[in-house]
């Protein structure tokens, strides 16, 4: 990616996730990879049985080696077998203590999952200690914790699952600080922050100041990946809006609405929509499959509720006006789309006004339907601005998910529901502009309005 003036011409850093048994260790991995296929995940103990490893790079550079490490099972038992090992082996470092029960391997068969953990652990440069806050503080971590500090490598605590646990946390962090590791992370692998995993590599950045320059390079390469996934994201949903608001259909009877008319727009807003979240999904590497969005009427890569159910107005703040209510979601004629001139006038646009014959041009359609006697239909505001507040929403939620959730995210309280200032007439505007509607226009005006939108889109998610 353009922008990035860091280069790595180092190995890449070395990084051993470990930790107690379901505490998150492959869940980290897939939310910092962004793959909810890595490894394996179960609330059954010991998923994890053997080390798995995957790299996280900046543009084509490997910059960290993430080793996802089987879970302690018995500490308290590994930690007796090490004190009594150190009372006969010829050994003076802590270190050289672990390695020396690891080349004897064979003869601790109980602990064969631990000696992954360790024979990693000692040929890795950091280790992220994975903790899950909802367990009550037992002697067992205090003894994981004695174990790996053998290694003789930083190790950073990662506090996971903290969200409505804040209680949970203060009583952990205060446990690490009696161990003298001050420097701990929160990072839910569930309720994802962006901002959590830019702080875990700053915290990495402290504890391997030799590889500084390095993880600043990794750094920066992910906030500019983060920026440019929103960004599309939200110029996505402005593709919606702007397909929708320009969409236009003759009427089959004159001057009205029929249940044709009506089926035929719903639908066409049904699958455009539609194409939308398969798109956002797509651009936040989520799936059909593995996404439970319950709280926004989706499951498996469908909207559940309708757009153009009355409870949706409701949900979404929107007063329902004759049209919304009966499931219209048609009427505006061809006095919208020609700036809320009559039709005579706009039929005499370019000799009695004096404007240029492409404007009129531009019309011809609406003008010909017109002189028969029939009406254009386009989609209503209420539906316009609900689906910029489904969308909306969406964003917020495909952002705050980490790529381990299992079940559905809880959305936060305070989502805002109401339309930007201004916002009927960025609706006017694209109504104004039906060739807008199938190709990505390089007029100035269109580009203005998708940037207003996107910035919107953006700051409000």
């Amino acid at each position: 990616m353009s922008g990035i003036k860091h280069k790595n011409n180092n190995p890449p850093i070395n990084v051993a996730v470990v930790g107690h048994t379901n505490a998150g260790k492959t869940s980290l991995i897939r939310t910092l990879l962004r793959d909810d296929q890595f490894g394996q995940i179960d609330d059954a103990a010991g998923t994890t049985r053997c080390v798995e490893q995957s790299a996280v790079f900046a543009g084509k550079n490997e910059v960290v080696n993430l080793f996802d490490t089987p879970g302690f099972e018995d500490s308290s038992a590994l930690l007796n077998e090490l004190e009594t090992l150190s009372k006969t082996a010829q050994t003076r470092l802590p270190a050289e203590l672990l390695e020396t029960f690891i080349l004897q391997a064979d003869d601790f068969p109980d602990f064969a999952q631990e000696i992954k953990v360790l024979r990693q652990s000692v040929k890795s440069d950091v280790l992220l200690y994975m903790i899950d806050v909802r367990e009550p503080l037992l002697g067992k971590y205090r003894d994981e914790v004695n174990i790996l500090s053998k290694a003789g490598k930083p190790i950073l605590p990662v506090f996971n699952f903290i969200a409505g646990n804040e209680d949970a946390l203060a009583r952990w962090r205060e446990q690490m600080a009696q161990f003298n590791l001050h420097a701990a992370l929160e990072f839910d692998t569930v309720a994802f922050d962006f901002e959590a995993e830019k702080r875990l590599y700053q915290k990495l950045q402290s504890l391997l100041e030799p590889r500084y320059e390095t993880l600043q390079g990794l750094i920066d390469y992910r906030q500019q990946v983060w920026q440019s996934l929103i960004q599309a994201a939200a110029q996505r949903i402005f593709q919606l809006l702007t397909e929708v608001a320009c969409y236009r259909r003759e009427a089959a009877e004159k001057n009205t609405a029929s249940n044709t008319d009506v089926i035929s727009i719903q639908n066409f807003v049904r699958n455009a929509e539609q194409q939308t979240l398969q798109d956002l999904l797509t651009i936040f590497a989520f799936t059909q499959l593995d996404i439970s969005l319950q709280q926004l009427a989706v499951q498996n890569g469908q909207w559940q509720l309708d757009i153009f159910s009355p409870r949706m107005l409701k949900d979404f703040g929107l007063s329902a006006g004759s049209t919304a209510l009966k499931g219209a979601a048609a009427g505006a004629g061809i006095d919208l789309m020609v700036g809320g001139m009559s039709l005579g006038a706009a039929a005499l646009l370019g000799a009695a006004l004096g404007a240029s014959w492409a404007t009129a041009r531009r019309y011809q359609q609406e003008l010909k339907a017109a002189w028969r006697g029939h009406k254009w239909l386009c989609v209503d505001d209420n539906t316009v601005s609900l689906l910029y507040l489904r969308q909306r929403k969406l964003l917020h939620t495909l952002t705050q998910r980490g790529h381990a959730a299992q079940s559905k995210l809880p959305l936060v309280n305070d989502e805002k529901h109401s339309l930007p200032k201004n916002w009927h007439k960025v609706i006017k505007t694209l109504r104004h502009n039906p060739q807008w509607q199938h190709v990505l226009s390089t007029d100035k005006g269109y580009q203005k309005l998708q940037t207003q939108v996107i910035d919107w889109l953006q700051t409000d998610y």
